[in-house]
């Protein structure tokens, strides 16, 4: 993981904003990062994909905005990937800014351990943002896609997301085209947005307890 981290090191520049996604990966990046910047005396400014990274950040002393005209890069975990440069993430509920502030940048790397690699997202959770609103009947309606379908819960409730939305999670017993399944879904009324990412990945960089690998 270390020599994985070092190697995301590069996408840090002076004067750059940066992405910073969210999970676990991420949070013990965070302070690898930090000890970069610091190392190398760089001003950086940072767009945060979730609270709680952005709370991470802050608690370094890093500078997390809210707007930008520009994203020169973003960092982010995956919950699965494919060796081809496509993804599922969303497990933490933070997709729909995940999928704005990945999208946006310049460049999107992933980083995951390799035991997230999968041949394809048959059988894989993929999460599904939603409006509260009609909630129910929205749930109906991905369940017709063929989905398995499971609303995400947390504390003896629903799970609600940083944005005020429901998570759904959704399994396929196969996925034929990633793309063409998030278009499917995010035509339906009330959903917000998917976990998957079919597209704009530069790089995925997976490691081990040996070293690391890159896929692009």
């Amino acid at each position: 993981m270390e020599k994985a981290f070092e190697y995301l090191n590069q996408y840090i520049e002076d004067g750059s904003i940066i992405g910073m996604g969210s999970g676990t990966t991420i949070e013990k990046y965070i302070p690898v990062m930090k000890d970069h910047i610091d190392r190398q005396d760089l001003s950086v400014e940072f767009l945060s994909t979730s609270l709680k990274t952005e709370k991470a950040l802050q608690n370094l002393g890093l500078t997390v905005i809210h707007d930008a005209e520009r994203v020169d890069a973003a960092i982010d975990g995956a919950d699965q990937f494919t060796g081809n440069c496509l993804a599922v993430k969303g497990g933490g509920g933070s997709l729909m800014r995940e999928k704005q502030v990945d999208y946006f940048a310049g460049r999107l790397i992933l980083v995951a351990h390799e035991r997230k690699k999968v041949e394809d997202f048959g059988g894989v959770e993929i999460p599904v943002e939603i409006n509260q609103y009609l909630y129910r009947m929205t749930g109906r309606l991905l369940e017709a896609t063929g989905a398995a379908t499971q609303m995400r819960m947390a504390g003896g409730g629903l799970f609600v997301t940083d944005n005020g939305n429901y998570i759904v999670d959704c399994t396929y017993r196969t996925v034929d085209d990633p793309g063409e399944l998030h278009q499917e879904l995010v035509n339906i009324p009330g959903v917000v947005e998917t976990g998957i990412f079919d597209r704009h990945i530069k790089e995925i960089v997976s490691f081990n307890e040996q070293g690391f690998k890159t896929y692009d």
